[in-house]
């Protein structure tokens, strides 16, 4: 069982609901759990309660926007071109 007070909208959750595993995307709270929209079309299930919910993943921020050109590592750059010849046996 999952606590549903870290679980945010837009997250991923995994719901065992009467034996049927499957994932779904957190739509908001309702009445007793989470409004849900499952990942599978076949699956009609819009809500889930706290003990249904198997495992929990979170949407994570994009990166933040910088005008700030990139300054790539010296290492980075550095790539081996030269050619080896591989000894025969």
């Amino acid at each position: 069982m999952v606590r549903l007070e870290g679980i945010e909208t837009g997250d991923i959750v995994e719901v065992d609901r009467l034996g049927r595993r499957f994932h779904a995307l957190v739509t908001g709270s309702a009445l007793g759990g989470l409004g849900i929209q499952p990942l599978d079309r076949r699956i009609t299930y819009r809500s889930c309660r706290a003990h249904e919910v198997r495992s929990h993943w979170s949407k994570r921020g994009r990166p933040r926007s910088t005008d700030e050109p990139l300054r790539p590592e010296v290492m980075q750059l550095e790539l081996d071109i030269t050619v080896r010849n591989e000894p025969a046996d």
